[in-house]
């Protein structure tokens, strides 16, 4: 089972954002569009998966955030959310450390489950 990682943020990621978010993290080799656009992945040279970023959704409503997500903290709204998975591995740490970037240059808030 993946580690869960959640990015809310008042702003849509975009396969750029990805890719730049992972710049510079030991082991990020390539970023690939998959599933038609749905999801975007980060690759390592040996082509492990990193990381896996979904399409972020528009949230409207508070009470959506907290039914998905009851300890999340206060947002402002729309709120876009942001599915992403990282292996429970030394390649996952390398997802993880990828995905804090982007909620950083996005000034998200990122939760990641372990």
């Amino acid at each position: 089972m993946p580690r869960e990682i959640t990015i809310l943020s008042s702003t849509a990621h975009d396969l750029y954002a990805v890719a730049h978010a992972a710049e510079g993290i030991e082991g990020a080799a390539s970023v690939r569009e998959i599933d038609e656009g749905a999801a975007v992945q980060v690759l390592s040279e040996d082509g492990v998966d990193l990381l896996t970023v979904y399409a972020p959704r528009r949230i409207g409503t508070v009470g959506e955030v907290r039914r998905l997500l009851p300890n999340a903290p206060e947002l402002a709204l729309p709120t876009w959310w942001t599915d992403a998975y990282a292996p429970w591995s030394e390649e996952g740490e390398a997802g993880v450390s990828i995905a804090l970037r982007l909620a950083l240059a996005q000034d998200a808030v990122c939760l990641v489950e372990d």
